[in-house]
């Protein structure tokens, strides 16, 4: 029947059609104006050749490595607050993770807390940790100050630096120092730098200073003269853009930030929302460095850049104060991520991606405290960041998340650093706008990638509907998905569009990529982001045949339309294309996604399914599962003749995948616990460490700071616990994590009297890693002071932490729990 003979039916047909129209949230993109001029050839930094022909170079777009284009993720560990025993294990973690820059300050006070006597020994052997990058094929960025921040005392200055004044300037005797310190990192370096072939590959000099002015030009480049000087060559040279850089200079790239918190701020109240969670041309944080220089400008016009928009300050977590005590979870770090790669970045770097612990010095403790006229008390040893490693190399829930886009941009940025990036007509200005969906897209004019996030951190975002998008393209315009779709709160994610798999092009894919196997018949491995149905609309033009599993295919009028209806590990589209070359598609779920990792091993790309954490190097595969001591590992191709030192390997197979189990001997470690009114028997009765001087003249009642010492004492109304730990209680574990569950103001540990860890309580558990102390356990005994948290105490907590006690004052210790943490290698049989 033709419905348009009956004008009733035509009516109602139209009415229909128009409320449909009318629900549809379709957001435009004019893509025809999107190439980005580059210049190349005018950046004065050094040598950039290894001595096998390697390059590494930038121009005023992207970086390249051997001439291509490259983008690099960057995450930051302090080598000298990790122990020396775990460099090995977090280097490898952080690779697992996409890691293939790694950063590090190298604090000044660390290695010279005494002047004319430098230490580079046990955990401040930069060289062995450099050697350790370079046997992991991990590149190195050094950040060599001589001002750090870092939240180390006196922004990492020695003490006799600072009693010596007129530092950051272009004064002879403050240079001269500097020149001495330099020349100390130089040696260090030497025979490391890429230009021997070795991983080091960058210096950053100083941090958060101003050098849009004639003198803060000078000093900087005077920096740079003094390192090269020192022997410090290397392919980049950079400096951070906040708070004001000169941008018009050739001889350092700026880098940039930004953080879901500002820990530091003087507020005890909630901030203002984020405008780091928008999309936009915003790359300088503002909230970075506010507690030491204040407001400062927000810069957005980015018109003549003359660099690769990169950054070293993505807040991996957030350090916690004593005044300010946020929670950071995985969704306030992984969407800046997102926001920031579709705003155009193209260098991630982290601050941090590994947690540490603050060493105590010869002669004070190293943390940043208003004692040393610094406007932020810190925790005396952890500097746990909650970063997505944390302090004890714990992994968090943000690590696997990050692994998912990191992973997409080790595969794809290649392509990615060469788009431009554009911005919806109707796009939300204000981080409190809830009714439009946040998005930018990356493109060259005809393919790209589509950046969605619908989060914003103390915001609960709601459900997007009906999203559709309509591409303005060089040739034409392209609008998709088909069905509209919903982006649920919470969620990011990356949608490709003329996508090219190998030859065969994807118009279009409400999946996102996540990486490429390297076959005779390639794998693209894509995943169903949470709430959104996986389809694919694959032009027509060069296929031969299309088949399907877990799926269903149809044919539209230029392209088949595959939809993934049931993603996993044998979700699985096989592609003919006319000249016989085959290319196959996997779609996965978001939580194998999340469980995925990729690697070279065993000869071969593989991709790897497994919720405990994996790392790969030449001899093999390390898997830790913490707390379970069921092992299992499915890996794409399969492996032959795999084999385990620790049992006996079962394996299955699960779709296109082998399945590889073995189960281990369960530990369930204990640790007996008692409360202590006499703690005299725990005193430190040896050699005293020295003291936190904290200066009671800038702490009041309502802020006193930490009230726990260095050494045990005594604190007014504070409860003590003894810790009993077993003697073999790692006998067949990596590690085990002591999990302390209290209430209080400030947890502190004690062996023997000397604090060992310590915790600001922010609602969160207290953890300690008993690897690192099994040898300094005497008896095997803890004592924990827990201080009391009061109610004139002025701190910021997240909503529902503190409510509960006020009114009283809370010193309590509620659980400890012991969490096991098992270890096995997995090798090929030869």
């Amino acid at each position: 029947m033709n419905i348009f003979k009956h004008p009733l039916l035509t009516l109602l047909f139209c009415l229909a059609w128009q409320a449909a129209i009318a629900q549809t949230q379709t957001y435009t993109f004019d893509l025809r104006q999107t190439e980005v001029p580059v210049i190349s050839g005018h950046l004065k930094l050094g040598t950039n050749r290894n001595p096998k022909g390697e390059t590494l170079d930038a121009n005023s777009l992207y970086f390249t490595k051997n001439g291509k284009p490259w983008y690099p993720v960057m995450g930051e560990i302090h080598f000298s607050r990790v122990p020396r025993e775990q460099w090995e294990e977090s280097i490898l973690k952080m690779k697992a993770a996409g890691i293939d820059v790694i950063a590090s300050y190298i604090f000044w006070i660390y290695h010279e807390e005494e002047e004319g006597t430098f230490d580079w020994s046990g955990n401040n052997d930069l060289r062995a940790f450099l050697e350790l990058c370079r046997k992991h094929d991990v590149f190195f960025f050094s950040r060599i100050g001589p001002w750090a921040h870092g939240e180390v005392r006196n922004g990492g200055f020695p003490d006799w630096v600072v009693q010596r004044g007129n530092t950051r300037r272009n004064d002879p005797a403050y240079l001269a120092s500097v020149q001495k310190f330099y020349n100390e990192i130089g040696r260090q370096l030497s025979g490391l730098y890429f230009k021997d072939g070795g991983p080091v590959i960058g210096a950053q000099l100083e941090n958060e200073f101003r050098f849009n002015s004639q003198a803060g030009l000078e000093h900087m480049l005077t920096l740079k003269k003094m390192a090269v000087e020192a022997g410090i060559d290397v392919p980049f040279y950079s400096a951070t853009g906040w708070p004001a850089s000169n941008q018009k200079q050739d001889e350092l790239i700026p880098v940039w930030g930004a953080y879901p918190e500002a820990p530091w701020d003087k507020k005890t109240t909630k901030l203002a929302l984020s405008q780091n969670y928008l999309f936009g041309s915003l790359r300088n944080d503002p909230a970075i460095g506010s507690d030491l220089l204040g407001s400062h400008e927000q810069q957005t016009d980015f018109k003549g850049y003359r660099y690769p928009y990169a950054t070293a300050e993505m807040g991996g977590g957030n350090q916690i104060t004593y005044h300010r005590r946020p929670i950071i979870e995985a969704p306030d770090v992984t969407a800046l991520t997102y926001v920031k790669v579709g705003s155009g970045a193209n260098l991630m770097g982290y601050y941090m991606f590994h947690g540490g612990s603050n060493p105590i010095g010869k002669n004070t403790t190293l943390q940043e405290s208003k004692a040393t006229k610094y406007p932020n008390d810190y925790p005396i040893i952890s500097y746990d960041f909650l970063s997505p490693l944390g302090e004890w190399g714990q992994t968090r829930p943000s690590y696997h998340d990050y692994r998912v886009i990191h992973t997409f941009l080790n595969e794809f940025g290649d392509r990615l650093v060469q788009y431009g990036t554009a911005f919806p007509d109707n796009m939300p200005e204000k981080p409190n706008n809830t009714d439009l969906l946040r998005m930018a897209v990356r493109t060259n004019g005809t393919s790209g990638f589509v950046f969605i996030s619908n989060f914003q951190r103390q915001l609960t975002m709601p459900d997007i509907q009906n999203v559709q998008l309509e591409l303005k393209l060089k040739e034409g315009v392209l609008r998709f998905p088909e069905q509209p779709i919903t982006v649920k709160s919470g969620v990011q994610m990356v949608l490709p569009f003329n996508m090219d798999l190998d030859g065969l092009n994807l118009q279009y894919a409400t999946a996102q990529p996540l990486c490429r196997i390297a076959a005779a018949e390639p794998l693209y491995v894509f995943f169903a982001p949470e709430g959104v149905a996986a389809t694919y609309n694959l032009d027509k033009t060069a296929i031969r045949a299309v088949e399907a599993k877990g799926g269903s295919v149809s044919e539209k009028v230029n392209a088949w339309q595959v939809a993934a209806e049931k993603p996993g590990t044998n979700c699985l589209v096989s592609v003919t294309l006319k000249d016989g070359k085959k290319v196959n598609i996997l779609t996965l779920t978001h939580q194998q996604a999340l469980d995925a990792w990729k690697a070279e091993v065993f000869g071969a790309e593989r991709l790897f399914i497994s919720n405990q954490d994996l790392m790969f190097s030449n001899n093999g595969i390390r898997v830790q599962s913490t707390a379970n001591p069921d092992i299992t590992v499915k890996a794409y191709p399969a492996i032959k003749s795999l084999e385990s030192s620790s049992g006996k390997i079962h394996s299955t197979t699960d779709g296109i995948f082998a399945s590889y189990k073995l189960k281990v001997p369960a530990h369930k470690p204990e640790v007996k616990v008692k409360e202590v009114k006499d703690i005299s028997p725990y005193l430190n009765k040896g050699q005293q460490l020295p003291p936190d001087d904290r200066n009671s003249t800038v702490n009041t009642p309502a802020s006193p700071g930490p009230q726990y010492q260095t050494n045990l004492a005594p604190v007014e109304g504070a409860r003590y616990y003894e810790l009993q730990v077993p003697n073999n209680i790692l006998k067949g574990l990596n590690d085990a994590f002591i999990k302390v569950d209290y209430l209080g103001d400030t947890g502190a540990a004690y062996a023997n009297g000397k604090l060992i860890a310590d915790n600001f309580y922010s609602g969160l558990p207290m953890t300690i890693g008993v690897r690192r102390f099994r040898n300094l356990l005497p008896g095997n005994k803890l004592l924990l002071q827990v201080v009391p948290l009061t109610d004139e105490r002025q701190i910021y907590f997240e909503e529902g932490i503190r409510e509960p006690l006020k009114g009283r004052a809370v010193a309590e210790l509620k659980a400890v729990q012991v969490v096991p943490q098992y270890v096995v290698e997995l090798k090929q049989r030869r």
